[in-house]
Formats: structure tokens, C-alpha cells, sequence
């Protein structure tokens, strides 16, 4: 009877316990899931500089200086247009496969370049999430004496094909 009264204070006190104090049986930690890959994005650049992209060289403090965009673009001199992009999706073997469709834009709206689905980045390693690269792709154009002076604007859509996303990106710079 004297073991049936401490047995029934035990359970008693044991309720009373709270949950957090009681050993609960270990269960194996959930493997991490993969970070999440950021959306797709293209950058484009249009530059008088393109060596600095193409063949980065160091300065004298250390840094890289990248080229800067064109913002008033010298006539009979070669302008590159360069697409970056980010987060592609990659297939079943780890492979991208990314087109851009590249239209550059005279002053009064005509054409001077349009170009569909070409290869920025078709069956090539996809590269690391949220990391920046640059793509097959570049755009050459070179402005003449006789060409109109103004606004002109050269405009990427690129497309994900595994994914179906869609980026775009614009630049302009003013001929004088």
C-alpha cells in the first residue's frame, strides 16, 4: 500500500512536469534544403570599354575598375554591348539554356539591329545561384559621322527556356 501511494504521487508529480523537461526520444535532423535560387535577371551593358570587361586588369591600389557605361557615345568608335545574367535554371544535367532577342533603337524609332534567340547561355554548367555571369553574347555597334544624333537605345529580352522566365534590361546613351 506504501508503494501504490508513491507510485501514484509520481504519476501525479509526472503530470505536473512539463513537457520540456521530459527526455523526449532523439530523431534524425531533416537534411537542409537547397537555397533557393533568386528570380532571373540580365543586366546589359553598353560601353566604350570593353577590354575591362573582356580582360579585367589591376590598378595600382588593388581594385579592378570596371567600364563604365556609355552615357554620350563618340562617333566612329567601337561601343560593345555586353549581357550579364543571374539565376538561370538549370535542366537535369545541370545545364542552362538561355536565348536573348536584342533590338537596338534609332532616334526617330527605326531599327538599327534586331536580332532573335541568339545564344547567351544554351547548354553551358549553370553557374552558382545569385552569382553574376556574363554571357556568350555581345552587341557591336559603332556610331558613323553620318548617323542622326539623339537617343538611341538598345533593349535584351532574354529567356529561360528550362523555366520559361523572362528578363529584360535597357540601356540608352546620346549621340551628339
Amino acid at each position: 500500500m506504501l508503494f501504490n501511494r508513491h507510485r501514484r504521487t509520481l504519476l501525479a508529480a509526472l503530470l505536473l512536469v512539463p513537457a520540456a523537461a521530459v527526455p523526449k526520444a532523439r530523431t534524425p535532423a531533416k537534411p537542409a534544403a537547397p537555397a533557393p535560387a533568386g528570380k532571373f535577371e540580365i543586366h546589359l551593358l553598353v560601353t566604350a570599354e570593353p577590354d575591362k570587361v573582356v580582360h579585367p586588369t589591376k590598378a595600382a591600389d588593388g581594385s579592378y575598375p570596371g567600364a563604365q557605361p556609355v552615357t554620350i557615345a563618340p562617333r566612329n568608335q567601337l561601343l560593345v554591348g555586353f549581357v550579364f545574367f543571374k539565376d538561370c535554371k538549370p535542366d537535369a544535367a545541370g545545364n542552362c539554356n538561355v536565348d536573348v532577342d536584342v533590338q537596338g533603337v534609332l532616334p526617330g524609332g527605326g531599327l538599327f539591329q534586331n536580332s532573335k534567340a541568339s545564344d547567351l547561355w544554351r547548354n553551358k554548367r549553370a553557374p552558382h545561384a545569385g552569382f553574376v555571369q556574363l554571357g556568350v553574347t555581345n552587341v557591336r555597334i559603332t556610331i558613323e559621322t553620318k548617323d542622326p544624333a539623339g537617343t538611341y537605345r538598345l533593349v535584351a529580352v532574354a529567356h529561360d527556356r528550362n523555366s520559361g522566365a523572362e528578363s529584360r534590361s535597357e540601356a540608352s546613351f546620346q549621340v551628339r
